[in-house]
């Protein structure tokens, strides 16, 4: 599976490009992506997910099903410092029993007791980030996610 884009828009906005890289990203389930494609998905998912509330709400919303995938995803990346972050955000995460959120006032609570700020800020003050890294990616294999068609 794989997002199409015209050579003339891709040429007069550089930015479509982008767009159908993650369009592709963000909206495929996992299932139907090849195994060259789920490393980006899972990391823009991980990239998407800590930025928008922490690696609490990465977990919550991800769970641990495909956690030990995204950390080597983040290593075929490059991404090998948010690699350390996530093993170290894992290994906190299993360390103990937790009780389900099931709750925004709970989420929030758990939040604010700052269980994960020390690798949230790891994570956020990394460089390059994981954007920079997604995008290297594309440069470096647009034909596994963006078909560009010529124009009639």
């Amino acid at each position: 599976m794989r997002r199409r884009a015209s050579r003339q828009s891709i040429t007069s906005s550089p930015h479509e490009l982008w767009n159908a890289y993650v369009d592709l990203l963000a909206m495929s389930e996992y299932e139907d992506l090849s195994a060259d494609q789920r490393p980006a998905h899972l990391v823009f998912w991980y990239d998407a997910e800590v930025n928008n509330g922490g690696h609490l709400q990465y977990f919550e919303n991800k769970g641990t099903i495909r956690l030990d995938e995204t950390i080597d995803s983040l290593g075929k990346l490059g991404a090998y410092k948010h690699q350390e972050v996530l093993t170290k955000a894992q290994k906190l995460l299993l360390s103990k029993k937790r009780k389900p959120i099931e709750t925004v006032e709970a989420f929030v609570g758990r939040a604010l007791g700052g269980e994960y700020d020390e690798l949230n800020n790891a994570f956020y003050e990394i460089k390059p980030d994981l954007i920079e890294l997604l995008e290297r990616h594309l440069d470096a294999n647009t034909e596994l996610f963006v078909e560009i068609v010529e124009d009639k």
